[in-house]
């Protein structure tokens, strides 16, 4: 095998892999080995195609010096330094002196590498530049040969970096980054129109720059472009049969295969959205440390059948690398989280799908579904149905299946396959029309399910591919139900939203800072149309009854919440009586459930041995998880506690799935001896909703009661994180830090505390410890003083 063909093979192999390689193929030729090495140490650091020169290679290496240097003319280019330098050729910023002056970026073969396929590879990059016209495309101005008659090509200089380092050098937020995303897909799209595959798509071959004030990309590096139905020059360009074409990191499945199938237009929309992946949560969507370790084959497999978490769930396993992705993304992990869950997951997944039938047919495809994203309309991607989640389940487990129950399957998908494709390539409208009618009533009916199991995110994405479906034309009737859910659902999760500040937990005060919610609550139901001032407590409770029963309970339970807060926390007075009594009347006119009217009844009169009854009550299990979460906390709060915790822990058993109960679960044992269960409990709770700053505390919490410093430390670590102005956060993270023996980083977290709520005793407390620990006694007591004044 020549040296050229040894490096395409060597260039492929992981570099953990690398040294093993080049010592088999070069065996008795270190002097092959050496020049091998020279050139990939070259290039693999490049800087990038048009930026940074290279690091200097050992002198002891045996390699042709480049004859060209800053001062050389070569035609109508002088050249001024070097800017760029690969496996193949040098990048110089040169100045053209006629029949213009400018700037402009001169790319020369290096000596020594003047072979035929060499040349070839030269020869498609130039050509391919040259074929196209694009704002988003570096322009190609000239071509020609130096003196010794190594070929050279001209083109723009563009003065940028990687697409993905402007983005966090300049902290851009998702739409920005969207935006500028679009420009990439457009450049691609032409590319495809001259007939020309990229192959390389990723960060280092997508710069950004700037034209006056607007940011502009410019896609770079077609060195292994592949032309479609033309030829590109009369060249030979021979590739190796078993050689990775691209980054592995970016490369399709196809690409990865190794076989007779035809790379087309396709793979550039796999790496397109694999740039995407990066561009919103920071990193490719398989680990690149494993790439670097993994061997040759492995990285194919991988490739070819793993399938990369969604951007959302990305986001909530980085851990505290979370803090920085979002803070380059002017958000916070759990907005960021949120921002992706939904139409964004779904356009960057169908662009990374291992079929490529199933991804975007043309980069145009992508450009339309983004930017419907940014203007709020539906966009076409939609999560895979469950036939074909389930027929690559069998295809993953086929050896572990029966040959039996596996051919029925199968036989029993393919005839359901056979039958959706003729129904919907039936030309008859009105067919067309039933079918799809079929499908939405079906997603509907699955949120309905999903909100009787207590899954809301579940059937708001149920509810969304029901609006995807009826995006290419469907009836009012249909748009009208979709939309009805839409809201409804909207109001649910907003909700939910405003009773998760109640599990934001006060642990130095051991209460729920629930306070936090009241107004979050007035602000939901006025902006959906109930508001105190206009409605009378019939009229709205008519509204509520016209949602779905399991809207209907949602916000029964929320107005309950709400009244337990007025009751707790609003100051005495004629606004508050006045809101309580709008409050009852509403729940009194909205809800005739026996069990709940009574449970009401018991509160408003204070009854706590009618609450015991309730909780000890056959019925008790038939009630809805808010229902019984409240029950149990109602209890706790009238002195009852352990029968609180017999009712919640029962709650446990039927909804183990419910956040809200493992939450105030975990909450309540934090101080008592069955600190294992609330460890258990509180973990649960992180693990169904990680974006929550309160479940993260209370866990942190729980470990630190027991002991676990080491693991509690970074739970309040991540709570600050997910929530910058989370004071209790930073006085549980200075407490744990004082119990570690790191008393100045205590301060530090303390004095944050104090920054943000300078009015809890604990925070003074807490940071006269700290600063007593440090020797600074004076400021101690400052520090403890303001303690008692706040809490004599």
């Amino acid at each position: 095998m020549n040296e050229e063909a040894l490096f395409d093979q060597a260039l492929s192999t992981p570099p953990g892999a690398r040294a093993a390689f080049l010592e088999e193929a070069c065996v008795g030729d270190p002097g092959m080995r050496q020049r091998l090495e020279a050139l990939l140490h070259a290039h693999e650091h490049p800087g990038s195609f048009l930026r940074g020169p290279a690091p200097a290679l050992a002198g002891t290496v045996d390699q042709p010096a480049v004859a060209e240097r800053p001062g050389t003319v070569i035609g109508p280019y002088k050249l001024l330094e070097q800017i760029g330098e690969g496996g193949f050729g040098v990048v110089f910023m040169a100045e053209q002196q006629a029949p213009i002056r400018r700037k402009v970026a001169l790319k020369v073969l290096k000596p020594g590498m003047d072979t035929r396929q060499v040349i070839a590879r030269f020869e498609v990059e130039r050509q391919a530049l040259a074929l196209m016209d694009h704002p988003n495309i570096a322009h190609v101005f000239d071509g020609g040969e130096t003196a010794s008659g190594r070929p050279y090509f001209v083109m723009e200089l563009v003065r940028g970096i990687p697409i993905t380092d402007f983005c966090d050098q300049n902290h851009l937020p998702v739409r920005a980054r969207l935006e500028l995303f679009i420009g990439v897909c457009q450049a691609v799209q032409h590319a495809h129109q001259k007939g020309i595959i990229h192959r390389d798509i990723k960060p280092n071959n997508v710069m950004v720059t700037m034209h006056d004030d607007k940011r502009v990309v410019k896609v770079i590096d077609f060195g292994v472009a592949k032309a479609t139905g033309q030829q590109l020059t009369d060249k030979t360009l021979f590739t190796n049969f078993a050689q990775l074409i691209g980054t592995p990191l970016y490369m399709s499945p196809e690409q990865a295969q190794l076989s007779g199938l035809d790379i087309d237009t396709r793979t550039d929309i796999f790496a397109l959205g694999v740039l995407l992946y990066e561009l919103l949560t920071g990193t490719t969507p398989f680990d690149k440390q494993r790439f670097k370790e993994a061997a040759y084959d492995e990285i194919r497999r991988i490739i070819r059948e793993e399938e990369p978490p969604k951007p959302s769930t990305r986001i909530s396993t980085l851990g505290q690398a979370a803090t920085t992705v979002s803070t380059q993304r002017k958000s916070d992990p759990r907005r960021l989280s949120q921002l992706f869950r939904g139409e964004l997951d779904w356009i960057v997944m169908k662009c990374l799908e291992k079929n490529r039938d199933r991804r975007y047919e043309t980069a145009n495809g992508l450009v339309a579904d983004v930017q419907h994203y940014l203007n709020d309309e539906p966009v076409q991607a939609c999560p895979p149905s469950a036939g074909y989640r389930f027929r690559k389940f069998l295809r993953r487990n086929e050896r572990a299946l029966t040959t039996t129950s596996a051919v029925v399957l199968t036989a029993l998908i393919a005839l359901g396959s056979i039958a959706g494709s003729v129904g919907w390539g039936m030309r008859d409208r009105a067919a067309r029309r039933v079918l799809m009618q079929h499908e939405v009533t079906r997603a509907l009916e699955e949120a309905e399910n999903s909100l009787k199991h207590d899954k809301l995110s579940e059937a708001l994405a149920a509810v969304k591919r029901a609006e995807v479906l009826l995006a290419g034309g469907g009836g009012s009737d249909e748009s009208d139900k979709v939309r009805r859910w839409r809201a409804d659902l909207d109001l649910a999760t907003e909700l939910q939203d405003a009773a998760m500040q109640s599990l934001q937990v006060n642990v130095g005060a051991s209460r729920f800072n629930e306070e936090l919610a009241i107004p979050n609550y007035e602000a939901v139901f006025r902006a959906c149309g109930i508001d105190r001032e206009s409605m009378t407590p019939e009229q709205a409770a008519q509204w509520i009854g016209r949602r779905p029963p399991q809207i209907h309970l949602i916000v029964l339970i929320a107005v309950d919440n709400w009244i337990d807060l007025v009751s707790r926390f609003a100051k005495q007075g004629a606004e508050s009586h006045q809101q309580l009594a709008w409050l009852k009347g509403l729940v009194r006119a909205a809800d005739s459930d026996p069990w709940r009217t009574r449970m009401r009844l018991a509160v408003e009169r204070s009854d706590y041995q009618l609450l015991a009854k309730l909780a000890d009550s056959p019925e008790v299990i038939e009630q809805a998880p808010y229902t019984l979460e409240r029950l149990g906390r109602l209890l706790v709060d009238s002195g009852k506690r352990d029968s609180g915790i017999a009712v919640l822990r029962r709650a446990q058993q039927i909804h183990p799935g419910n956040f809200r109960i493992n939450a105030l679960l975990g909450f309540l044992l934090l101080t008592t001896p069955q600190r294992a269960d609330a460890v258990r409990f509180c973990a649960i709770a992180v693990a169904l909703l990680p974006d929550n700053a309160g479940a993260h505390l209370n866990l942190g919490k729980a470990l630190h009661e027991q002991g676990s410093l080491e693991q509690a430390i970074p739970e309040y670590r991540t709570a600050v994180a997910l929530k910058r102005d989370y004071a209790f956060a930073h006085h549980n993270l200075a407490s744990a830090l004082k119990d570690q023996g790191k008393p100045a980083e205590a301060e530090a977290a303390a004095r944050k505390a104090i920054e943000i709520s300078s009015d809890d005793a604990d925070f003074h407390n807490t940071l006269g410890q700290a600063m007593q620990e440090q020797g600074k006694l004076a400021e101690a007591v400052v520090a403890f003083g303001k303690a008692i004044i706040i809490n004599p």
